[in-house]
């Protein structure tokens, strides 16, 4: 008879046993989540805290930031404001060197046109001039042939004897050629004649006659005027 109660006891025991474990299992499963949703919260709210305090701290690194941005961004906009003025004049230098170069090889050309012009002109006005000056060369030199020798004027103009008689037959045939008359004036007639031929010295022979005839006279300061 006792055996049976014994595992009555047992059993009621086990049964004892099993509740009080099912309500444990309740409990904790409900203070697990109740557990969960608090550290949730709490470490949201940690997190938060934390990321708080960092922005609090990064407040003054973050202005300075935004400082040093601000003086990059004026130092660029400064800079390339700069480079784009220097670019303008550069390209405004550029077009005003080659339009200078162009003006000023229009106005050499021009100026050359013009010098070319104007020598033409004054040589045609100088022909006239130059014929002139050319037969009263001639005449001059014929008048002083009149008056003087062979020698006196190759001492002025400082050529030689053979010369100075030369250019007195040229410049004599020029003024015949201009019907200009090359007559000796009569109040010069006898002078010429007397100086117009010096007789060669006593026993000189013709080669040394023209020899003499050859070399120019010496009166450096006649020649020279």
């Amino acid at each position: 008879m006792q055996e049976p109660r014994t595992r009555t006891a047992r059993a009621d025991t086990l049964r004892g046993m099993a509740s009080t474990n099912e309500a444990a299992t309740r409990s904790r499963r409900l203070h697990t989540v109740k557990n969960v949703e608090q550290n949730v919260k709490e470490a949201r709210q940690k997190a938060l805290a934390a990321q708080q305090r960092i922005e609090n701290l990064a407040k003054p690194l973050n202005a300075v930031s935004q400082k040093l941005a601000r003086l990059e961004r004026e130092s660029s906009s400064v800079e390339a404001a700069g480079e784009r003025r220097i670019e303008s004049l550069q390209e405004s230098l550029d077009k005003k060197i080659e339009k200078l170069k162009a003006d000023t090889a229009a106005k050499i050309e021009q100026t050359k046109k013009d010098t070319a012009a104007k020598l033409a002109e004054l040589q045609k006005n100088q022909q006239g001039s130059e014929d002139a000056l050319a037969l009263e060369y001639a005449q001059a030199v014929v008048q002083f042939s009149f008056g003087g020798s062979n020698a006196d004027l190759a001492t002025v103009l400082g050529i030689t004897n053979k010369a100075a008689k030369e250019l007195i037959a040229s410049s004599t045939e020029e003024l015949e050629k201009a019907g200009i008359s090359a007559k000796q004036p009569a109040e010069s007639a006898t002078p010429a004649a007397d100086h117009k031929e010096e007789p060669a010295p006593a026993g000189a022979t013709p080669a040394d006659s023209e020899a003499a005839a050859e070399k120019p006279a010496d009166s450096p300061t006649l020649a020279s005027a």
